[in-house]
């Protein structure tokens, strides 16, 4: 009989002791996934962590190394966008005040753009100055042969041709400038509203009152015209390489158009601006 009841008493509790263990290697199973991930998580954050921050990193930064410039802005659209320059522009109208400007951009984008004469560019940055790359080549080209870091005028100098040059002033700014300043300066700024202007200038396509030679630094040859018509007492003349004058002429016969060939000079004074027509 008392072994009856022990039996009884066996079946009773076996049932309730294996639901227990099944219970605790339950437990004791789900508590090993959970841990396991994160310690491989933990443990390989420099292989896994990257692929979550880095391509957000790269998307940042790559542009900036793939953009010619890095630093001065050449080739994005501003030269200047390191805030290291500012911009003193005058008026076509003398009785109009010298207005300021902190960026080439601000420049361009100014609602009396079209009503500047001409601007002059400074130096805010720390002294002394000390070129990017960028402002290292201008420098280069503009002048050739003198170290970048004493170049800060040349710069100066090119920043100011691509501000705003009115018509009025071309023939001062634009053709008292070598070829090699013109040409940094076309370099420097080619998306600005007078970046093609400046580029004209700088292949030898225009030119002001003086003496311009067809050469290989100089005018190309071509049929050139003026732009306007000039004031009283324009009077130019074509010479040849051996100082034989082959054509001269006014006001007139200059809108007409003259024929300038290789190593011709063309003398011109109170004429205004030429620009090659063919």
């Amino acid at each position: 009989m008392a072994t009856m009841e022990v039996e009884v008493t066996m079946r009773t509790l076996y049932p309730a002791a294996a639901a227990l263990l099944l219970l605790v290697a339950g437990c004791s199973g789900a508590t090993t996934p959970t841990t396991t991930p994160s310690a491989g998580a933990s443990s390989g954050s420099s292989a896994s962590a990257p692929p979550t921050t880095t391509p957000s990193s790269s998307a940042a930064s790559s542009p900036e190394p793939t953009e010619p410039g890095e630093g001065s802005g050449q080739g994005v659209g501003a030269p200047d966008d390191s805030g290291r320059f500012s911009y003193l522009c005058s008026s076509l109208n003398e009785a109009v005040p010298d207005v300021a400007y902190t960026s080439l951009a601000e420049v361009w984008a100014s609602s009396e753009y079209v009503r500047l004469a001409s601007c002059s560019a400074n130096y805010e940055g720390p002294v002394p100055f000390e070129p990017t790359e960028d402002e290292a080549r201008i420098i280069s080209i503009a002048e050739p042969g003198v170290p970048p870091s004493e170049g800060l005028e040349a710069y100066l100098t090119a920043l100011s041709l691509c501000s705003r040059v009115s018509d009025e002033a071309a023939s001062e700014l634009f053709g008292r400038s070598s070829r090699q300043m013109l040409q940094a300066a076309s370099e420097l700024c080619p998306r600005a509203p007078q970046g093609r202007i400046i580029g004209f200038w700088a292949s030898g396509e225009r030119a002001a009152d003086g003496e311009y030679a067809v050469t290989n630094d100089g005018l190309v040859p071509g049929k050139f015209h003026l732009r306007k018509t000039p004031p009283e007492g324009c009077t130019w003349s074509v010479t040849a390489s051996d100082g034989s004058t082959k054509a001269s002429g006014g006001a007139a016969e200059g809108q007409s158009g003259i024929l300038l060939k290789e190593k011709d000079v063309l003398t011109s004074d109170k004429c205004g601006i030429w620009e090659k027509i063919e």
